[in-house]
């Protein structure tokens, strides 16, 4: 009697071990999430008016990823995803050296109106500085 047990233990633990290998697998990281928040950062810094290419790439290769990702095809998937979020990233470094420029002229016109107020009225120069 002592050796039915053996006999059914070894094909029902062969059987789970098959059962546990045939499950459904958690596909591989591809960083889609990543290229997609960071897609977002780009669009909020001002990326649309001030890198519109590098954000329209962004999004092209984000869809391309997703699509990927969705025929398992996750090599791809994480090339396109890497590719996006460059893209991404160049746009948010251009939205903030758009930015930076916008402000530099600001205080570039500005100092030329002094300028301009110091050189036709001298006299109120002096007035405010004392």
């Amino acid at each position: 009697m002592t050796l039915l047990p053996a006999k059914i233990h070894r094909p029902v633990a062969v059987f789970c071990l098959l059962l546990a290998a045939c499950g459904p697998t958690k596909p591989p990281p591809m960083g889609i999430e990543d290229a997609t928040r960071q897609l977002q950062a780009a669009r909020e810094a001002g990326g649309s008016t001030y890198a519109p290419l590098e954000v329209r790439s962004a999004e092209e290769r984000l869809s391309l990823a997703k699509a990927a990702a969705g025929k398992k095809d996750y090599e791809e998937a994480l090339q396109f995803a890497q590719e996006s979020q460059v893209n991404s990233e160049l746009a948010l470094a251009k939205s903030r050296l758009g930015k930076t420029r916008e402000k530099v002229e600001a205080r570039t016109r500005e100092n030329a109106q002094l300028r301009q107020d110091l050189s036709t009225n001298p006299d109120a120069a002096g007035a405010n500085a004392q």
